[in-house]
C-alpha cells in the first residue's frame, strides 16, 4: 500500500442539511480505515462545525448510526480528525448551544492547515462531502 495508503475525507457541509452530509462523510471514513487505509477527515467552511465537542449530538440519519457515535468510532480506529486552522472559529456555525465553549474541540481533534490537506490529497485518494 505504499505510496497510495492515504485517504482523505473533506467535509464542507455543517448542520444545514441536518447532518446528512457529516454522516456520509464519516461512514466513508470508517469504511476508509477498516481497510486499513491511514485516513484523516479534514473539516473545512462550514464542515469546521463537526469539530467541536457536542455539535453531533442526537444526529441520526435514517439507516445509520448516531454521528456522534460515528465520530468516536472513527477516532478510536484511528482515523485522524483535522480542523482547518481558519475555517475552525471564523466559518463554522459555532456550538449548538451555550452549554459548550465554542473553542472545545473534541479529544484528539488536531487544528491543521491547508498544506496538510494537499499533501494527504497527493499521497493518496480524496473525496469530499
Amino acid at each position: 500500500m505504499a505510496g497510495h495508503s492515504d485517504f482523505l475525507v473533506v467535509l464542507t457541509t455543517g448542520r444545514e442539511d441536518n447532518g446528512k452530509h457529516a454522516t456520509l462523510a464519516f461512514a466513508c471514513a470508517l469504511s476508509a480505515v477498516a481497510s486499513g487505509k491511514r485516513t484523516k477527515v479534514f473539516l473545512t467552511g462550514d464542515g469546521a462545525i463537526w469539530g467541536f465537542k457536542g455539535t453531533a449530538q442526537d444526529i441520526m440519519v435514517q439507516g445509520f448510526p448516531p454521528l456522534e457515535s460515528m465520530i468516536r468510532d472513527y477516532q478510536e480506529a484511528g482515523g485522524s480528525l483535522l480542523c482547518c486552522s481558519t475555517c475552525y472559529l471564523l466559518c463554522s456555525n459555532g456550538p449548538p448551544s451555550t452549554d459548550i465553549d465554542p473553542t472545545a474541540l473534541r479529544p484528539g481533534a488536531e487544528v491543521a492547515g491547508f498544506p496538510v490537506l494537499i499533501e494527504t490529497a497527493c499521497n493518496g485518494g480524496s473525496v469530499t462531502f
